[in-house]
């Protein structure tokens, strides 16, 4: 898989989660959305910068990094999507 295709899944996953609870952005009227594409953003360009990073891994953990925490997703639902690094 690309790093393209493992993003828009992601993000596709994480933006059904978190607009099922109707989620945004603190103080805004944003979707979550927003910011886990910018955190998502972030990373990509760390991992540029940092030898020895997986950016494919990475990318995938940026997009998800809430929705166990704010939704009613589990580990066990990550790792059979996404696989056992990611989870």
């Amino acid at each position: 898989m690309t790093i393209q295709s493992l993003y828009q899944n992601a993000l596709q996953f994480a933006t059904q989660k978190h607009s099922a609870i109707n989620q945004v952005v603190l103080g805004t009227n944003l979707p979550h959305v927003v910011h886990i594409s910018n955190v998502a953003m972030e990373i990509l360009i760390a991992s540029k910068h940092t030898e020895g990073s997986n950016a494919y891994v990475l990318v995938q953990v940026a997009l998800l990094h809430d929705t166990i925490e704010d939704t009613q997703t589990t580990l066990e639902e990550i790792n059979a999507n996404f696989g056992e690094a990611v989870a």
